[in-house]
């Protein structure tokens, strides 16, 4: 697939996704939203990609939909009798896209300057983890247009006053509260959030890539649920991850007291 919204690249064994709307914020459209789910899928596929770095050209992440207009030539909206089901599982929407970081069986990084609006807030909550520039605002501002809005993976991370407050005002969190709430990982100097998103992917690319998979897919499905059901998840992850080559590596390292070398398989 040939991108126009986004910039894709291959840096070792990391994957680099870059919103590429500049002069619209990456505002979000059908076209990105397909875009974003092929190169998703292009890195879930790939083997010697074992971390995955999504950012925003420009001075913002994600300004969230384009209310100018979704579709463009070739990548028009489905209109369905649904409005619910339009809304959420309509051509591009970045619901998807949410849906494929969460289902990823690599680490995906959130790197993020400036607006984290809507679409956009949705989609920096989605990935693992979140490294923050001091410039970065996250916002659900729906009521400003007076738009009705929900939870947006926000329940993950607040209690019910804080996102009560954030959907019927529409006011952003600042950087210093994403950091105090922990949705913010790592909160640096804008000059350096490149530097400080790509040392922790490489990192992440020098773990055991599948039993770090197995770990998210175990957290992702755990949360929220009784204890019971969450450490059978626990278990699964445990089982699989000791019939990998890693896991090997990894025991014999510590007996020979030494740092493992994983090969991600």
């Amino acid at each position: 697939m040939d991108y126009e919204m986004i910039i894709v690249e291959k840096l070792g064994r990391i994957g680099r996704i870059t919103l590429n709307r500049p002069e619209r914020l990456n505002a979000f459209n059908v076209q990105m939203g397909l875009e974003l789910l092929d190169a998703i899928r292009d890195f879930e596929g790939d083997e010697n990609i074992r971390a995955i770095v999504f950012g925003g050209a420009g001075r913002s992440f994600c300004a969230g939909d384009d209310l100018s207009g979704m579709a463009t030539p070739g990548y028009e909206r489905d209109h369905q009798t649904d409005p619910v089901k339009s809304y959420v599982f309509g051509r591009g929407r970045f619901t998807h896209v949410v849906h494929a970081i969460r289902r990823c069986p690599k680490p995906v990084i959130g790197m993020l300057r400036g607006h984290a609006y809507g679409a956009g807030l949705n989609l920096a909550l989605a990935c693992d983890m979140r490294v923050v520039s001091e410039t970065g605002l996250l916002a659900t501002p729906f009521i400003k247009r007076a738009m009705g809005t929900g939870v947006n993976l926000l329940h993950y991370y607040v209690g019910l006053g804080v996102m009560t407050e954030m959907a019927f005002l529409g006011e952003p969190l600042d950087a210093a509260k994403m950091e105090r709430y922990g949705i913010a990982n790592r909160v640096v100097e804008d000059d350096k959030l490149e530097e400080a998103a790509m040392e922790l992917a490489a990192k992440l690319a020098d773990g055991p890539t599948i039993s770090i998979g197995l770990t998210k897919a175990a957290i992702r499905k755990g949360w929220f649920q009784d204890v019971d059901v969450a450490y059978d998840y626990q278990g699964y992850a445990q089982h699989l991850a000791n019939q990998t080559e890693d896991r090997a590596e990894g025991g014999k390292a510590f007996a020979e007291k030494r740092l493992p070398n994983f090969v991600g398989r």
